[in-house]
């Protein structure tokens, strides 16, 4: 009797070895229990919410000509793919007017040799809405961003990519932060 429950026991144990399933299914299971319960979401997932009164909007860089401004663009793609305000052209809706955009770097750290090693690029941008008549509807707000960027002169080429890439990277994360404010802001009446 002793013994037939020693070779069930064995054949149990044999079969969890030989059949890695249920322990890839705890391990999934576990794996993502764990994030839900932290909150973890995928970054862009999702419409951006937006005050009733922004449902209709008109979007300007303020003393801009170009209509393929890369800011204006890159404000109007995001307004027309990640909420529900409708965009016009002209008319009595609401402006948002994207002024002041900067873009500058400062020195970080120089070798033995006196050659710059790091800089730190900053991009900034503010923007304010205001009614048909220029009134304003909220504080005007400023967006700051910066990257640190290793600087390798062997390298020069890649590295000036590497930096243009960074400054696009830059001017999207300052234009969801736009989104994000224009979620939370509060009208003016």
């Amino acid at each position: 009797m002793n013994r037939s429950v020693k070779n069930e026991n064995s054949k149990m144990k044999s079969s969890w070895v030989r059949s890695p399933v249920p322990f890839l299914y705890l391990v999934l299971c576990t794996l993502y229990f764990s994030l839900v319960s932290c909150g973890f979401h995928l970054r862009g997932t999702g419409k951006v919410e937006t005050p009733a009164a922004l449902s209709v909007l008109q979007v300007r860089v303020e003393g801009n000509l170009l209509e393929n401004n890369p800011l204006l663009v890159a404000v109007k793609n995001a307004l027309s793919t990640q909420t529900d305000i409708q965009i016009q052209e002209s008319g009595d809706a609401p402006r948002l007017v994207l002024y002041g955009e900067q873009a500058d770097s400062q020195v970080l750290s120089v070798t033995s040799t006196g050659k710059v090693d790091e800089y730190l690029l900053k991009y900034e941008v503010s923007f304010r809405l205001v009614n048909v008549d220029n009134k304003l509807l909220s504080e005007p707000q400023t967006i700051k961003v910066q990257r640190d960027h290793q600087f390798d002169r062997l390298n020069v080429l890649a590295k000036e990519r590497e930096e243009q890439e960074l400054r696009r990277e830059m001017q999207r994360d300052a234009v969801q932060q736009v989104l994000r404010r224009l979620s939370r802001i509060s009208l003016q009446e």
